[in-house]
């Protein structure tokens, strides 16, 4: 399946007119590939905000459900340009966790897609152990708040760890 990715995300981008280098396709987990390449176009393959990007690997993927007998996912790398935004996401969301380590206070945090909401709920319950999220609401509503644990205080009737 890996060489049929290959292949047809090639012919994709060579008749879509780009200019690209470097084009690799990897089987990161089971059914589910990360597509990277290198591209002097990369203004029209990203756009503002990804939305190119978006379509072009739903276009993609599109192609490759008709070829593959299941279900696959992938991810189109163009010049690392969703690494560059997951560090950024990660730097924003640690500026909010200082804030709510700090103040106590509950925050609500700006839409994101269902992907970022993820990257947002693994990397909180991994990095850090005393703020939790929970996403509210729904479809374009949906937000993730990023609360603090309460401590819970202990007794020691015993009077062993005075």
């Amino acid at each position: 399946m890996l060489e049929e990715i290959q292949k047809l995300t090639l012919t994709f981008f060579e008749k879509l007119g780009t200019d690209f280098s470097d084009l690799q396709t990897v089987e990161e987990v089971e059914n589910i590939y990360r597509i990277t390449l290198k591209s002097d176009d990369s203004h029209l393959l990203i756009w503002p905000h990804g939305k190119n990007l978006e379509t072009i690997t739903h276009l993609l993927k599109l192609l490759i459900a008709k070829k593959s007998q299941g279900h696959i996912n992938i991810h189109v790398e163009v010049n690392d340009y969703l690494q560059q935004k997951d560090e950024k996401l990660l730097k924003f969301i640690g500026n909010k966790i200082d804030y709510v380590k700090s103040s106590g206070k509950e925050v609500i945090l700006p839409f994101f897609t269902a992907y970022e909401r993820k990257k947002v709920h693994s990397y909180v319950s991994e990095k850090w152990g005393n703020i939790f999220t929970q996403s509210m609401w729904e479809w374009k509503d949906r937000r993730i708040h990023l609360c603090k644990k309460d401590e819970k205080m202990t007794i020691d009737i015993d009077g062993d760890n005075i």
